[in-house]
C-alpha cells in the first residue's frame, strides 16, 4: 500500500484562497421563499426582483451588492448578514429582527421597517429614503455617516446628547440653578 503524503497545517490566507467567488451572481424572480432558511449562503451580488421571503431565516449570508427590489422580508429573522453597498428598493422588513447585519454603504429606498429591532447593526454611510421606520429599536448599533432624508442622525445625536447633557449639568451638581433669579440681597446696616 502506497504511503499518503502528510497534511499540510492549513494557514488562514490558504483558508481564504480556497473561498471562491459565486461563478455568477444568483437571480431570484418572482419566488415564494417564504420559511426559507439560508445557512452560510454567498450570494453576493444576487438580485432579488418580486421575491416573497416573509418569516425566512438569513444566517452568515453575504449579499454585499446584491439588489433587493420588491421583496417581502416581513417577520423574517437576520443574523450575521452582510449587505454592504446593497440596494434595497420597495422591500418589506416589518416586524423583521436584524442582528449583527452591516448596511455600510447601502441604499435603502421606499421600505417599510416598521416594527423592526437592530441590534449591532452597522448603518456607516447608509441611505434610506421615501422609507417607513416608525417603532425601529436600534440598540448598539453604529451609525456613523447614517443619512436619513438629507439629515446625518450620527451628528444630530451627538447635539441632541451635548444639549441633555449642559441642561442637567446644575443637577449634576447638587445645585439647582433657577435662571433668570439672582440671590437675594442682605439689607445694608442702619446706621
Amino acid at each position: 500500500m502506497a504511503k499518503k503524503p502528510p497534511i499540510a497545517p492549513a494557514s488562514e490566507d490558504a483558508a481564504e484562497d480556497q473561498i471562491a467567488p459565486p461563478a455568477a451572481p444568483g437571480r431570484f424572480h418572482g419566488s415564494m421563499l417564504a420559511g426559507a432558511d439560508f445557512d452560510d449562503v454567498d450570494l453576493r451580488g444576487a438580485r432579488f426582483h418580486n421575491v416573497a421571503l416573509t418569516k425566512a431565516e438569513l444566517d452568515d449570508v453575504d449579499l454585499r451588492g446584491a439588489r433587493l427590489h420588491n421583496v417581502a422580508l416581513t417577520k423574517a429573522e437576520l443574523d450575521d448578514v452582510d449587505l454592504r453597498g446593497a440596494r434595497l428598493h420597495n422591500a418589506t422588513l416589518a416586524g423583521a429582527s436584524l442582528d449583527d447585519i452591516s448596511l455600510a454603504g447601502a441604499r435603502i429606498d421606499n421600505a417599510d421597517a416598521t416594527a423592526t429591532r437592530w441590534s449591532d447593526v452597522n448603518l456607516r454611510r447608509a441611505r434610506f429614503e421615501g422609507s417607513d421606520l416608525r417603532g425601529v429599536e436600534i440598540v448598539g448599533c453604529t451609525i456613523e455617516g447614517l443619512t436619513i432624508d438629507g439629515v446625518r442622525i450620527d451628528r444630530l445625536l451627538d447635539e441632541a446628547k451635548a444639549r441633555s447633557n449642559a441642561s442637567s449639568a446644575p443637577e449634576a451638581t447638587g445645585k439647582a440653578a433657577t435662571p433668570g433669579r439672582k440671590k437675594p440681597r442682605r439689607p445694608a446696616p442702619v446706621r
